[in-house]
């Protein structure tokens, strides 16, 4: 099968600049390129076309040589037909054969990678856990340990399980990236955890003592006499650890004063005595 002219595979015409040559090969080579055809002989023919078309137009000496005598100065024949003339244009060529071989030859290449998003909840972040995921083509699941203190949008590696390499290179690395699910009683803000607590406007006003919660479950705390709505309570070391070192964030109660929607008449009787001494 003859062999089509190199500008032409290209795309290109014969005065094109070095720098026109190398942007069409790499389109080309995007879109032939044995990775993305993988069960395409026509495409990874093309691509072997298309490489070899760049290998002789973007090296000057083998591109004049090209355009002096075409694929007869890379024919094999025809460089022993010359013989060992002095000035060596039998070894030149013979070499330049071989060399030609030797870059045709496939390289390894390391898998390509795999990305995984895994939902969490904010409980299972504040403490770490284990998690089974499911690979692609792959009917095992594989265990993967998230560390305690991980947010939103961050990723855990796991070397080496992603995809295969090529010719004996190693495998991909595994990225497992997280979705956080919103909590309803916590929110996290960097490494600080807010929660909202109802206090009623008795408590608020003659102080007591509040349960509130925390992800180790209840703690009792103290509201003093005439707190206000929107009065924060911060319990250091109460919050999330962080990925990086040992510091851990806070925990923050808002207060939230709750308003009774209905009243007996003796309440009202009250709360209306109440206001008039106020």
């Amino acid at each position: 099968m003859a062999k089509r002219d190199c500008y032409e595979v290209l795309g290109i015409n014969k005065s094109a600049t070095l720098k026109e040559i190398k942007k069409a090969y790499k389109k080309l080579a995007m879109k032939y390129h044995p990775d993305r055809n993988p069960d395409n002989p026509v495409a990874q023919e093309k691509f072997r076309e298309v490489k070899s078309s760049y290998e002789i137009l973007s090296d000057e000496q083998k591109r004049q040589e090209y355009d002096d005598f075409g694929f007869q100065a890379f024919d094999e024949n025809r460089s022993r037909g010359f013989g060992r003339s002095a000035d060596g244009f039998g070894d030149v060529f013979g070499d330049m054969f071989n060399q030609q071989q030797q870059r045709y030859q496939p390289q390894p290449e390391k898998g390509s990678d795999i990305i995984l998003q895994l939902q969490l909840t904010l409980a299972e972040v504040v403490k770490g856990c284990s998690h089974e995921v499911k690979l692609p083509n792959n009917p095992l699941p594989l265990m993967v340990t998230i560390p305690a203190g991980i947010n939103h949008g961050q990723r855990v590696r796991i070397t080496g399980k992603g995809n295969p390499g090529t010719l004996g290179a190693p495998r991909g690395d595994l990225y497992v990236e997280i979705d956080l699910l919103e909590d309803e009683v916590f929110k996290r803000e960097g490494n600080d955890l807010y929660c909202l607590i109802e206090t009623s406007f008795p408590t608020a006003a003659l102080g007591g003592t509040q349960k509130v919660p925390t992800f180790d479950g209840f703690i009792n705390i103290k509201i003093p006499q005439g707190t206000q709505a929107g009065r924060k309570f911060r319990i250091k070391g109460k919050g999330i650890k962080s990925m990086k070192g040992d510091s851990v964030g806070d925990l923050i109660y808002e207060v939230v004063i709750t308003t009774p929607t209905t009243l007996t008449s003796k309440q009202h009787e009250l709360l209306s005595q109440l206001a008039e001494i106020l």
